[in-house]
């Protein structure tokens, strides 16, 4: 299925057409706490300022925090495909914030204001009386089932921190290996340790493991690219290479449960010297994060893919470092806790 969203919020207008086809805002009374639970939205400002000078004016810009997928009541199913704006690069779909016309049977989307003309079994039936559920109000948010729509399996990228204790280690691995379980058999998953260094796995190979290491002491995040080429699938990879590269970091579970249930029981501690008792082990957590989203940006672009990290402790290599190697610095004391 496939989420769609009206894109409104707390402070949206509503729209009515004068005499003379002018489209005319008029500010609709709604509660911003149940806008929030229907739409997944919260929005930093409940009122939208109408004027530019207003606009200046305000201390705090706009923005919105949207939870995609919320879980909502009597969410409103379509079982037929979304009415698609036609304007250039936009590709809104229909909602109740367009400005219907019901003379011309047509809609202007409020995003490019492209005018598009309603398909034939919409303008057969659709009047100010009879609307259907994309223009509802109280179905601002709505989902798709797309008819005979092929979808690609969840991708699931787990992440590992093995710079923490070896009791922490064993329960991590414990309850990663209970979440494999778990996982339908046709999802594809990943997986990723760091410490000092970044290691991509690869699950292909049951007999020998085999990974891919990564600098975690690089200033910069790893690009896409980089990640792609690295692991022997990028672009500018000599001729010849096998297309189907990627395949050997992301498996379905069906293909490589017992490959990484193995990994995750001969699994130990970063083996990376510390340099004395007073030093933090090194966890390059930014540079791992930007590793597992450029494998998935490289492997599966247009998949749903969720990247999960378990992590021990704070960054202190590489991109996202907050504090650095001597115990001696502290991030915070008891005086910031108060």
């Amino acid at each position: 299925s496939s989420h769609g969203s009206s894109r409104s919020g707390p402070g949206s207008l509503g729209v009515r057409i004068d005499s003379e086809s002018r489209f005319v805002g008029a500010p609709l009374t709604m509660d911003v706490r149940q806008t929030e639970a229907i739409n997944g939205t919260r929005m930093s400002w409940n009122i939208w300022p109408s004027t530019r000078l207003d606009a200046t004016r305000i201390v705090v810009p706009l923005g919105c925090l949207y939870t995609p997928l919320k879980a909502t009541e009597n969410l409103q199913l379509l079982e037929y495909n979304p009415v698609i704006c036609r304007g250039r690069d936009c590709g809104a779909v229909l909602n109740p914030c367009c400005f219907v016309d019901y003379h011309s049977k047509s809609w202007t989307c409020p995003f490019c204001l492209q005018r598009n003309a309603f398909p034939p079994h919409y303008a057969e039936h659709i009047s100010e009386v009879n609307l259907p559920a994309e223009l509802l109000h109280q179905c601002s948010t709505i989902e798709y089932i797309i008819p005979q729509a092929v979808t690609s399996p969840p991708v699931f990228l787990l992440v590992l921190d093995i710079a923490v204790i070896e009791e922490e280690l064993e329960q991590a691995k414990d309850s990663l290996q209970q979440s494999l379980a778990m996982m339908p058999q046709n999802a594809l998953v990943g997986f990723i340790t760091f410490g000092a260094m970044v290691y991509v796995h690869e699950l292909a190979s049951s007999t020998l493991p085999k990974a891919y290491a990564f600098r975690g002491s690089r200033e910069k995040e790893y690009s896409c690219q980089q990640v792609a080429y690295q692991l022997g699938f990028g672009k500018n990879q000599a001729a010849g290479a096998n297309p189907q590269a990627a395949g050997r970091f992301l498996m379905p579970v069906s293909e490589c449960e017992f490959t990484l249930n193995s990994l995750l029981d001969d699994l130990a501690r970063d083996a990376w010297p510390l340099g004395g008792h007073d030093r933090r082990p090194f966890r390059c957590t930014g540079c791992a994060l930007s590793v597992a989203i450029g494998l998935i940006e490289a492997t599966c672009p247009q998949s749903s893919a969720r990247v999960t990290l378990i992590v021990g402790g704070a960054c202190n290599v590489g991109p996202g470092m907050v504090v650095g190697e001597e115990l001696k610095e502290t991030i915070r004391s008891h005086l910031d806790l108060q």
